[in-house]
């Protein structure tokens, strides 16, 4: 892993990891959505993800920034109570 992944990925706000990454299985730890719901909100630009990659290389770690994925799924929960659409 690069070292910058490593740095950001230790980074804390409140307790909680400012940066996560996609798990390989199964659903990630802090917010329940699954690798490929990450990477789809992401490409969507619900929320904030980084690609942390030495120049050169062809792959790379993809971080994805934790309060903008709960950012988004509050908005959801409060579209939900008012009756509207989040997408």
């Amino acid at each position: 892993m690069p070292e910058k992944a490593r740095e950001l990925l230790n980074d804390q706000s409140n307790g909680l990891p400012v940066w996560i990454r996609a798990p390989k299985n199964g659903v990630e730890f802090y917010c329940g959505f699954s690798r490929a719901k990450l990477y789809e909100g992401a490409g969507k630009g619900h929320f904030r993800s980084v690609s942390i990659r030495e120049p050169g290389q062809v792959k790379g770690t993809r971080l994805f920034h934790l309060q903008s994925i709960l950012d988004f799924i509050e908005k959801c929960e409060q579209g939900a109570v008012t009756g509207g659409t989040t997408n």
